[in-house]
Order: structure tokens, then C-alpha cells, then sequence
């Protein structure tokens, strides 16, 4: 792509961009300050809540270790409709995620079904099999990916808070497109991944561009700050984001079938 080429292309993306529209907050500022407080008295139920909430507390504690106030104890909890009883255990809540990621989460075998295209899942020991599955349908392409949040071995990303990221869609690799998209403390070094051909990104990559299946550019986002290795295979773009090594990253890759 020559640099007139890139030029339109980062053009059009940030005309595309929404911005929140300006508001006069001065106007809004001084309309508050010059209204007359109203004045709070001097005695109020909300200033007792956490009186009240440390009282609750404290009778919870009372009627754990004096067992002659358990029934006290349980009269008042039973205020007010709540009911507090023991259970034999608590079920498990999937934290959230603390990145957004695009589509709906599913599983894997519903991502199978659904997508326009034949998956390739890793099969290495290093990363299981994935927490979260997202298969986003919205574009031109299925997009999937898959989450891997901890793994032993591969340092959490500070940024996204998982070990591992892994993107499929369908397009095609272009070299000139991805050098210029990388900072000047990346280093690019071109791969041969499952015979097919990739590139290893080591450093702090900052876009990612590639041709989609009518060859237009299209801008990627790089969801880790971290190394990547992207590669071509089975006609998909495959993008692994993790805190490895060139050689554990290409160990990784060729388990993907």
C-alpha cells in the first residue's frame, strides 16, 4: 500500500468515529452554585444506615458464637421479608471479562455450528481449553475468538486481564500493510506457520492491518500489549496474543487443527 493509500484509509476510519457532542458546562456550573442550598436537618434516617448496617453485623456475629441468641438473632434478620440461612455451598460466578470484546458469547461447539468457516482450536497443553468463546457475525466475515484468562507459565496482560487471545476470520496477511502499522520498537520477522505463512511481532505493535476477501484494508485491534504471531492457514487469519516467546508461540501455533 503506498503512504497516499494509508492516508485515505486512516481518513476514512477517523470520519467514521463518533465523538460526544460538546456541552456548555459553565452555564450549568453556575446555575448550580448561584442556587440556594436547601438545608439538610439536623436528624435524618439516612445518617443512621451505617449505624444500622454495623448493628446488623454485629448481632450476625453474636448469633454465630452465642448460640442463646440465635433465635433473637433470627426474628430480627427476618425483618422486612429477608431470610439469611445457611447452604451447604455457594455456585460458582464467571467473573466478567475487564476487556470488551465484539460478538456473543457462546460455546465452542455452538461457534462450530455457526460460523462460515471450519475453526481451528489449539489443542497445546499450554492453553487448555478456552474460559470464554465470542463469535461476532456482524460484518462481512465471521470474527471468533477465544479467551484463555490465566495459565500457568503465561503472565495475565495487565491491560486485558487474560494469559491468551486467539482471533480467526477470514482474510489475507499483506507485508507492507503490517510494517507500517507497527511502531518503531516492533520488530517483524516473517514466520512459516503449518505451512502457511506468518509473522512474528515482538515488542509493542500499536495497529494491525490486513485485506479482507475482497481485498480491501481493513484496520485490526491488537487486544494485548504484548508479542503476536498472526499467520494464514485453511484460507483464515489467525492472530495469537500472549506473553511468549517466538519459539513458544510457533510451538503453539502448530497444534491449531
Amino acid at each position: 500500500m503506498r503512504d497516499e493509500e494509508l492516508e485515505a484509509t486512516l481518513v476514512d476510519i477517523g470520519a467514521r468515529l463518533r465523538y460526544p457532542a460538546a456541552t456548555d458546562l459553565s452555564s450549568v456550573v453556575r446555575a448550580r452554585v448561584r442556587a440556594p442550598r436547601a438545608r439538610r436537618p439536623f436528624w435524618s434516617a439516612r445518617a443512621f444506615v451505617p449505624a444500622l448496617a454495623t448493628l446488623g453485623v454485629l448481632v450476625l456475629i453474636l448469633a454465630v458464637a452465642s448460640p442463646g441468641l440465635r433465635s433473637a438473632a433470627g426474628e430480627f434478620l427476618h425483618l422486612r421479608g429477608i431470610d439469611i440461612f445457611p447452604v451447604p455451598s455457594v455456585p460458582a460466578v464467571t467473573p466478567s471479562l475487564p476487556i470488551a470484546l465484539p460478538g456473543e458469547r457462546t460455546t465452542l461447539d455452538d461457534a462450530r455450528r455457526r460460523a462460515r468457516f471450519t475453526l481451528r482450536v489449539p489443542s497445546a497443553a499450554e492453553l487448555g481449553a478456552p474460559d470464554d468463546v465470542f463469535i461476532d457475525s456482524t460484518g462481512q466475515s465471521d470474527r471468533l475468538t477465544l479467551v484463555y484468562r490465566e495459565r500457568a507459565g503465561i503472565p495475565v496482560s495487565a491491560e486485558a486481564g487474560v494469559s491468551a487471545l486467539v482471533v480467526e476470520f477470514r482474510g489475507a496477511l499483506d507485508e507492507i500493510l503490517l510494517g507500517k502499522a507497527t511502531g518503531p520498537g516492533t520488530r517483524v520477522e516473517a514466520v512459516t506457520v503449518n505451512g502457511g505463512r506468518g509473522f512474528w511481532l515482538e515488542g509493542a505493535p500499536h495497529l494491525f492491518f490486513y485485506r479482507d476477501a475482497n481485498g480491501t484494508p481493513q484496520l485490526e485491534t491488537l487486544r494485548l500489549a504484548g508479542n503476536t504471531l498472526v499467520w494464514e492457514q485453511d484460507g483464515l487469519t489467525i492472530r495469537l496474543e500472549a506473553a511468549v516467546s517466538r519459539d513458544e508461540a510457533l510451538q503453539i501455533a502448530s497444534t491449531f487443527r
